[in-house]
């Protein structure tokens, strides 16, 4: 009876050995695969940006200048131009800035008490005390600065993604045959005129889309400052930038740019509020009805579900890379199936209507060495 309890116990530990070690194992494979997929979002922005440098490479390069000269000037002007706009506007935006970081704790807690108020007005009584100070804020700032940094999992992983983000575009921008034909070498030879075509499409494709988006982004950028400094928001630079640039993002961006104004809109009075609300819909209809219509239909550009739908799933799964990630590489996929895919199969729905044309035609007969 001992013996037998022993081999039982023998095999239940070994079952719990096993099932620790499993764990283990499924626990270092989650994490080497996160950090694959950060890793690929990483190379997969470094290339967007590299087709981005590359518009004025090549604009450089037909003029007879070096890709290798033409990038460091691009990259030099664009560093030029950065410290000038800094020198410029650093001054006003640090200080409204400052402005807002101690005007959105006030904003909180006014929209905490009034909601507080609605909601005993309607006969329901919201716990809780206290409001929002300067320190609350900036710690919970520090939080989700810290979250988002974490998407790289601590400083050297930062450092190596910035190293990514400057140095491939740069590289590729200025050298891109060697890393086009080492990937074309992946093909049989008789496809790689045709994998080089494709390449240059969605090429083409993408940078279509980042003028339209750019063009897009300017417009919502200056809309969004004339209407914030009419209307009389605190900081209406700086939230007038920021919602330029969050515009790069479809739907998410639109979103989180319209949250500080009107959080600010709450220190100036319910007025205000409606206001900076009915001027960033004004806005939003205005880009997604006049805007994005005379700019994406001479760029490249998708059906709303879809992009929708790509946002949604993308930033779901891998964050804010995702989203930023997501329509470029719809565009791409959609590049893709309609030249690998699409393309194929009006190709052989036309061939058998080409050969039924050529059936009532006479074969010429073939003229031979010894007749000629």
């Amino acid at each position: 009876m001992g013996r037998t309890r022993g081999i039982s116990a023998a095999f239940l530990d070994r079952g719990l050995l096993r099932a620790v070690l499993l764990a283990f194992a499924l626990f270092l494979a989650y994490r080497f695969l996160a950090q694959v997929a950060t890793m690929v979002l990483l190379l997969a922005a470094a290339l967007l940006l590299a087709v981005i440098l590359s518009a004025p490479v090549e604009a450089l390069h037909r003029r007879n200048v070096s890709r290798a000269l033409a990038a460091a000037l691009i990259v030099l002007c664009t560093l030029a131009v950065l410290g000038l706009s800094g020198y410029l506007l650093l001054p006003t935006l640090t200080r409204q800035a400052a402005q807002l970081a101690s005007d959105l704790p006030g904003a909180l807690t006014q929209l905490i008490e009034r909601v507080r108020e609605l909601a005993r007005g309607y006969g329901f009584q919201v716990g809780g005390g206290g409001g929002f100070s300067a320190s609350t804020f900036s710690n919970v700032a520090g939080q989700v600065l810290g979250g988002a940094l974490g998407l790289f999992g601590g400083l050297a992983s930062l450092f190596t993604a910035v190293l990514i983000l400057t140095i491939v575009p740069i590289y590729l921008a200025a050298q891109p045959e060697p890393a086009v034909g080492w990937f074309i070498r992946f093909f049989p030879p008789d496809r790689r005129d045709r994998v080089r075509e494709v390449l240059s499409k969605v090429r083409s494709g993408l940078l279509l889309w980042l003028k339209g988006r750019i063009a897009d982004m300017a417009i919502v950028g200056i809309l969004s400052t004339v209407a914030l400094y009419l209307i009389g928001v605190p900081g209406a630079l700086f939230l007038g930038i920021l919602t330029g640039l969050l515009a790069f993002v479809p739907l998410v961006g639109s979103i989180v740019s319209a949250i500080p104004p009107l959080l600010l809109a709450f220190v100036v009075g319910p007025t205000t509020v409606l206001w900076v609300l009915v001027a960033y819909v004004a806005i939003q209809q205005i880009e997604g009805n006049l805007v994005e219509p005379l700019i994406m239909q001479k760029t490249a550009s998708l059906h709303p579900a879809a992009v929708v739908t790509v946002v949604t799933v993308l930033g779901a799964a891998f964050g804010v890379l995702g989203s930023i990630l997501a329509v470029p590489s719809a565009i791409v996929a959609a590049i893709l199936v309609k030249e690998l895919w699409f393309r194929r199969l009006e190709e052989a729905r036309n061939e058998p209507n080409r050969n039924a044309g050529n059936e009532g035609t006479p074969e010429k007969p073939r003229q031979t060495v010894r007749d000629a």
